[in-house]
């Protein structure tokens, strides 16, 4: 009998990006590239993050390590080979399916071949029977592995998208801490972002094609390389021998100089290229494995783990395909000097230079890729504005239309200027770090402290560390406290635990120096840092905005002569806004530092010097004692 399975006839080609092997237990990490999880566990021996190998990106192990990393969730089943077989036909070489078996020839046969069997005056006394298969039911993709997508809160199934917080709620969400916001059916939303999904897809395969395209272009350039430098060899030489005559040593010595010159340039740009290379491949390979997941994500994800990951992933596969691998190699070029004379000898040989045009190797800088903005504001729309009667210090925005205001004290003002009966004292704090409706974290000299909000306020000491006193600082949602120093010109890191205050030694604390060339460019205390969606900390310092990554390894900057750029917020579909003092205006960045365009802003006409963001979206700006309100929905 003719057989053949199903999916046995594709192959997954798609390997470990460290092992270069078939997937073994593949752990999904959070920049969505896949890995096995014995070479995961290799590769964070002894240590508490892990970086991935194919993009970079830091991920903070958890508590239980490697084990506590999420399981790639996308495997395919194991195929019952009982219900995944096609019985084809023996009676023609047509690979048509079998629909009946003759029993006296013992043969399967299709529709057309039975039909003729059965005319057939030799075979039409022979007696048939039916071929029955039952096919097990069938899922789409996007009804695979959606078992499980429940709020972590109620228990109950993701139905409504909430805009304001860009996430899936369920039902009791909506009627409690969603309850003034912004919402609609799931379904909606969900197949949008699988629209937008696939055409980021079609983008990155376009982008995995052209760095296919790129690499033969390079092994072409790196051919052109080894010729041109002969070349040029031969050239010197020719042109060594017509100066001997006159002056045989000096111009052999300097010949020789200036081959070995050519053969230094020759190593150094053939190792650019190899290294070019190399990084192509590593960023094909990034990028299908990105592909891989991102299309098992879009076809059978659910839609409340879609809409959840889907920000930072969105962002992910919009940086990958508009970022371009690019080498420019300045190749020798032998330039000749004037008629040979005594005294002008060295000037008149000539020497071994890298050519003023560059041979540029990879993608051509007219070809960009793009992928739509997941929420592009372009203008924001006037809501309220007061005044709090003294010069704010920090505003930070927490549940529904309501932020705390730091002046003379704390204070929780609405949308609409009224202030709560609580108020704290705000001696000596300098700025809002965290805060919820009944809860404040302050910075405040060389201490972090927590204050509860009650019928009694209690105080809590989280951190004291006296390099905090010049430092800028931000409390990440994994309980990390990131600060910058610009005097020391070093980032400081330690984990907030249940245990407070917190020891701080050199097990606790980290530091991170800053690469000199970059530290000199934050020449005043930054006043505010944030981290991004895509885990990138971003530090508005003067008429620069500087980007780092996870390694706090400087990844973007962003210059503008006539800038003065201040407060800073984020929100859920990856904007940044940041506060451009000088300019009145309000400068719009993605997740990964780059600059995007200046938001309108009606109504302000001075200084504005920070912003934040409270959960409905609203905006709110401060310059001295006034606050204005600003819708982007």
């Amino acid at each position: 009998m003719a057989e053949c399975s199903n999916r046995g006839c594709e192959k997954d080609n798609i390997k470990c990006g460290i092992c270069l092997s078939d997937f073994t237990k593949p752990i999904l990490l959070s920049c969505f590239h896949t890995f096995c999880t014995p070479c995961v566990t290799k590769l964070t021996e002894g240590k508490d993050t892990l970086i991935c190998p194919l993009c970079r990106a830091v991920q903070v192990l958890p508590d239980k390590g490697v084990d506590g990393l999420i399981v790639y969730p996308y495997v395919k089943e194991t195929d019952n080979p009982d219900t995944n077989v096609m019985i084809l036909c023996q009676m023609c070489d047509n690979d048509r399916i079998g629909v009946s078996n003759c029993i006296d020839c013992n043969s399967k046969m299709c529709f057309e071949c039975s039909s003729y069997h059965l005319k057939h005056k030799i075979f039409k006394t022979h007696k048939t029977e039916k071929i029955e298969i039952e096919y097990p039911d069938t899922k789409s993709p996007e009804e695979t592995n959606c078992n499980g997508a429940t709020c972590e809160i109620h228990n109950k199934d993701f139905t409504l998208y909430c805009e304001p917080c860009n996430r899936a709620v369920c039902q009791d969400c909506i009627t409690q801490d969603h309850q003034l916001h912004k919402s609609e059916p799931i379904m909606f939303q969900s197949q949008r972002r699988r629209d937008l999904l696939r055409s980021a897809i079609g983008a990155i395969k376009s982008k995995i094609a052209g760095l296919d395209q790129e690499r033969e272009i390079s092994k072409f350039a790196e051919q052109n390389h080894y010729k041109l430098c002969k070349q040029w060899k031969e050239e010197i030489r020719t042109h060594a021998n017509r100066s001997k005559e006159t002056l045989c040593k000096i111009v052999d010595l300097l010949a020789d100089v200036n081959i070995n010159k050519t053969d230094e340039m020759q190593k150094e740009d053939i190792k650019s290229i190899n290294n070019f290379q190399d990084e192509l491949e590593t960023k094909k390979l990034s990028l299908l494995c990105l592909l891989r997941n991102t299309e098992e994500i879009v076809k059978r994800s659910c839609d409340g783990t879609l809409l959840n990951d889907y920000t930072f992933l969105y962002q992910t596969l919009s940086n990958a395909v508009t970022k371009d691998n690019q080498l420019k190699v300045f190749a020798p070029q032998f330039c000749f000097g004037n008629q040979l004379e005594h005294k002008y000898i060295e000037n008149c040989f000539g020497l071994v230079k890298r050519g003023e045009q560059p041979n540029i190797i990879g993608a051509s800088e007219s070809h960009v890729y793009s992928l739509p903005i997941i929420c592009d504001v372009t203008e924001f729309m006037k809501v309220q504005s007061f005044n709090v009667g003294n010069t704010i210090r920090s505003v930070f925005g927490v549940c529904e239309d309501q932020a705390w205001i730091l002046h003379s004290n704390f204070r929780l003002y609405t949308t609409k200027g009224l202030a709560n009966l609580h108020q704290v004292s705000g001696d000596n704090a300098e700025q809002i770090l965290r805060a919820i409706q009944n809860e404040i974290w302050v910075k405040s000299g060389e201490l972090i402290r927590k204050i509860t909000i009650g019928t009694t306020n209690k105080t809590e000491e989280i951190v004291l560390m006296p390099v905090l006193a010049n430092a800028t600082c931000t409390v990440l949602d994994d309980n990390r406290l990131i600060a910058y120093c610009y005097q020391s010109k070093c980032f400081y890191e330690v984990t907030i635990d249940a245990e407070s205050p917190i020891s701080v030694n050199e097990t606790t604390l980290k530091n991170i120096p800053v690469e000199e060339k970059y530290a000199a460019l934050i020449t005043t205390k930054p006043l505010r840092i944030t981290e991004t969606v895509s885990k990138h900390i971003i530090i508005p310092c003067g008429n620069k905005v500087i980007t780092f990554d996870r390694n706090f390894r400087v990844c973007n900057i962003h210059e503008n002569s006539n800038s003065s750029f201040r407060g800073i917020c984020g929100d859920p579909y990856g904007n940044i806004f940041i506060v451009d003092s000088s300019r009145y205006k309000v400068c719009l960045f993605n997740s990964y530092g780059e600059f995007l365009h200046d938001v309108l802003v009606p109504e302000i006409t001075s200084s504005i010097e920070d912003i934040t963001r409270d959960s409905m979206g609203n905006i709110w700006l401060t310059n001295g004692s006034c606050v204005h309100i600003y819708s982007y929905f």
